[in-house]
């Protein structure tokens, strides 16, 4: 494709989602790429992002509406063309403060500046007016039934069908994922989960209390007119359920009082405490270093060393970003390595260790709407055999009678109790604490069968957290 330059938010959408369908990687970080090609600043760069994770969350919905204004298989569509149908759909039936003319013309634009045949822009012109002219009809069948609309690639299936109760007719996640929470939480909570993850998540931030406090961030940020509430769960956590503009503009931003964090991440790293005095802990899988700045704030007062192990070259470079806004003077060594390298270098034991798991991110697709359709079933062995790879490399790192976290942002057995009981089956040395007495009062609701394990919320993404001790061994045992 020629080189993208100065197009427009639906442009930059539309390219983003046909990347997406042909890498499978993070729409997060295809996004950056095109918006940084296109030129988008400012709301341009937010409708676009708007419309991109749109489309991701109702894309069953808006597949189906497509296929009802086509004659043709939606297979057959160029994808580029696709895309820029489906953006323009989600335009007019999900985003009330778009004038519809707009949605039709921009997309039609779309299609002309990716030098596409003019018998093309008609038809992407042809379709959204006529459903335009079928709106009514239309919206009526997002509520309804659809028990009668066939299954199969990017379509919903009958588990995919809502009972018209005044909800979306669609869950809007694929068929594998559906089966599974069915079967493990019942169908009325299989559909709530959906049916949160279909919603924009609302900007929550975690408190620097290194800093400031979070009355004191609450102020400056409702001086400025934007609605701020205090967190649900987290006692440091603040939900922003209005905001949807620049986060360097909040007010506090480029002084660290803050930095971007869902309340279950915020909760994880309580599961080490409580800190002892210069004790000292590791984030082994820190990527742009969240967790890392939470230990460093349970850590303060205890003095306590913090190390952090990342290899990826793009996560250490917003690491050291965000390390300099929020603790530039705090006692943290970063680790240019993967865990593995990590554990043939150590040579002093530590007091606790939290492992963040890469996995499956089941939990997240609310936030992340691209994951639910990159996954597949078959992925989660593999993640499973990685996540057990990181708890053996880490048991041996620990003191007697040292913590080790565990947390993922799955929600599937495979990642989180499973690797539990594999671990414990291999390593008699440790045992699982009761996640309950470490969490705030609100937050251990949240705890099943002694792990945190909190499913997606208003205010709260899908965790597991587990805690577990390396027991110190009886020397009077023979």
């Amino acid at each position: 494709m020629p080189k993208i330059q100065q197009q427009t938010a639906r442009f930059a959408a539309i390219e983003t989602l046909c990347q997406l369908e042909r890498t499978h990687l993070p729409a997060g970080s295809l996004f950056d790429k095109v918006a940084t090609q296109c030129a988008l600043v400012g709301s341009e760069r937010h409708l676009a992002m708007n419309i991109i994770y749109g489309v991701l969350r109702q894309r069953q919905a808006l597949e189906s509406l497509l296929q009802s204004l086509c004659k043709q298989p939606l297979s057959r569509i160029k994808p580029f063309v696709h895309q820029a149908l489906l953006t323009g759909l989600y335009q007019i039936f999900f985003l009330d403060r778009i004038p519809e003319s707009a949605a039709v013309n921009e997309a039609v634009k779309a299609v002309q500046a990716a030098h596409l045949p003019k018998n093309l822009q008609g038809f992407v012109n042809g379709v959204l007016r006529e459903s335009l002219r079928q709106k009514e009809t239309l919206s009526a069948r997002l509520h309804q039934d659809s028990s009668g609309i066939p299954a199969g690639q990017g379509r919903p299936s009958v588990a995919g069908a809502m009972d018209g109760a005044g909800a979306t007719a669609f869950l809007n996640h694929p068929d594998w994922l559906v089966r599974r929470w069915q079967k493990r939480y019942g169908e009325e909570e299989m559909r709530r989960i959906c049916a949160i993850n279909n919603q924009q998540s609302p900007l929550i931030l975690h408190v620097n209390t290194c800093v400031t406090t979070k009355v004191q961030l609450m102020a400056a940020i409702a001086q400025e007119g934007i609605v701020v509430q205090p967190g649900t769960y987290s006692e440091d956590a603040l939900v922003l359920p209005e905001f949807h503009g620049a986060i360097n503009k909040l007010p506090g931003f480029a002084e660290g009082h803050f930095q971007i964090q869902d309340e279950a991440a915020q909760l994880i790293a309580l599961l080490l405490t409580p800190i002892i005095p210069n004790g000292r802990y590791l984030d082994a899988c820190a990527g742009v270093g969240g967790k890392t700045s939470c230990l460093v704030q349970l850590g303060a007062a205890a003095h306590a060393s913090i190390a952090a192990v990342e290899p990826d070259p793009q996560r250490l470079q917003k690491f050291r970003e965000n390390r300099q806004r929020l603790h530039p003077d705090a006692p943290v060594t970063l680790y240019e390595m993967d865990l593995q390298n990590f554990a043939q270098s150590c040579d002093s034991p530590l007091d606790g260790i939290l492992i963040d798991a890469p996995c499956s991110g089941t939990g997240v697709t609310g936030r992340h709407p691209d994951i639910r359709w990159n996954r597949q079933e078959h992925e989660l062995a593999r993640f499973q055999k990685n996540q057990l790879a990181l708890l053996e490399q880490a048991s041996g790192l620990l003191t007697p009678n040292g913590i080790l976290v565990y947390a993922t942002c799955s929600l599937e057995p495979e990642e989180n109790e499973e690797v539990i009981a594999l671990f414990l089956d291999r390593h008699p040395d440790f045992i699982t604490e009761d996640c309950t007495p470490f969490l705030p009062q609100p937050a251990q609701e949240l705890v099943r069968d002694g792990f945190f394990a909190p499913r997606p919320g208003p205010t709260i993404d899908g965790f597991f957290g587990a805690r577990l001790v390396r027991v110190e061994k009886d020397s009077s045992v023979t």
